[in-house]
């Protein structure tokens, strides 16, 4: 039976965040030709979902999760990870990782030895864009193919790894690739699975958009802003300020974030439009320009720092990963001040010492491609206003 540690903001009175923490649709990102990366959303074994959760209820399902087949996932986790597994009636388990958030492959592959129900997928996901390392991934992937077990690439947030190898998933079995496009593109939706064609019978989504959502969609996309207004300087939250309450329930529960009715939709048709026509590229650059920045900035601070201190050349980051030394006071400073904060704090409860402490101290901030010279300026001068000593 899982347990479940919830961080609930109730009474918070948090204000919204002042910059948006994904892209914004802007009409100079678009461009007439197709980007490179678009041939990766066609193919004998692709399939499209509106939400990454649901392409990996897809994935957990041809790999043949439930049932009395259990998924192994990491230990640090969002609960749509879980929660495809969970609406299949599944058992979880969970595998510990290191500090740099790299899966425990020792662990992993005793944790295959000693279960006494088989495990039939092994969840590892690309955090916050930074791929893992390839040598540890074809150790993971010559494991599973030992034991009979579906390794599934969470790619959720790197893009660009899934437009890598999703598309050589085709070419064999045993091996899976998902995505959540809208995390990268200014999409209104969007979540890909890459697989063998062959394992994907059960897996294609049976529902295409209605044309009224089609055009509801795109009215929102022809209206949105995606400026900056409403910036200014504000007074960080004093340290008496609520703290919301964080607890624990137990039981086989699907998140209020999965809806089982969408779990046979097909996605927006806009969506992949969009996809297929943004400068790639382009967005990768400002992207790890604004992580850059980032770097430069946290680096003067003495109660944080970055999770990742370097980015890699094949790396295009989704978020930056900023992990605090006090979430208590600093995580509610920066809500209340407006700042675009997300963290995985509603996760469940393992034996690894890394998860445990990245739920409260590791905070998502934004680095998309969207954000102008002024958001970068304001949210910077606020982390710094926090948490500079």
């Amino acid at each position: 039976m899982l347990t479940f540690q919830r961080f609930d903001a109730a009474g918070c009175d948090f204000p919204p965040p002042r910059v948006p923490l994904l892209p914004v649709p802007r009409a100079r990102d678009l461009t007439f030709r197709r980007s490179p990366s678009a041939r990766a959303l066609s193919g004998a074994g692709v399939r499209h979902f509106s939400r990454g959760r649901y392409a990996l209820h897809a994935a957990y399902q041809a790999a043949g999760v439930g049932g009395g087949g259990t998924l192994l996932a990491p230990a640090y986790h969002c609960r749509t990870m879980l929660d495809p597994a969970l609406a299949l009636g599944a058992e979880i388990m969970f595998y510990p990782l290191g500090e740099d958030l790299r899966p425990d492959v020792a662990a992993i592959a005793a944790l295959l030895s000693e279960v006494s129900q088989p495990v039939r997928a092994l969840l590892v996901p690309h955090y916050f864009g930074f791929p893992q390392p390839a040598e540890m991934m074809s150790s993971l992937a010559e494991l599973c193919r030992m034991r009979g077990v579906f390794l599934i690439e969470d790619c959720s947030h790197g893009w660009q790894i899934a437009t890598e190898q999703g598309p050589r998933c085709n070419s064999g079995t045993g091996r899976m690739v998902v995505a959540s496009p809208y995390k990268f593109f200014p999409s209104p939706d969007g979540g890909t699975l890459w697989a063998n064609e062959s394992q994907l019978d059960n897996a294609a989504p049976s529902k295409a958009s209605a044309a009224v959502d089609e055009l509801k969609a795109l009215v929102k996309v022809l209206a949105h802003g995606g400026g900056a207004a409403g910036l200014g300087v504000a007074a960080a939250a004093g340290a008496q300020a609520a703290r919301g309450q964080d607890y624990c329930e137990t039981g086989a529960l699907i998140s209020i974030h999965y809806q089982r009715a969408a779990e046979n939709q097909r996605g927006l048709a806009l969506s992949r439009a969009i996809v297929r026509h943004t400068c790639a590229d382009v967005a990768a650059a400002r992207r790890r320009a604004n992580y850059v920045r980032w770097l430069g900035v946290t680096a003067k601070l003495g109660s944080a720092e970055a999770l990742f201190d370097a980015l890699p050349p094949d790396c295009t980051p989704y978020m930056f990963p900023l992990l605090l030394q006090a979430p208590d006071p600093h995580f509610f400073q920066l809500k209340q001040l407006g700042m675009p904060v997300w963290r995985w704090d509603d996760m469940a409860v393992s034996p690894c010492k890394v998860a445990a402490r990245m739920r409260l101290h590791l905070l998502h901030l934004p680095c998309h491609q969207s954000l102008s010279e002024r958001q970068m300026d304001w949210m910077t001068s606020a982390v710094t206003q926090v948490l500079a000593e």
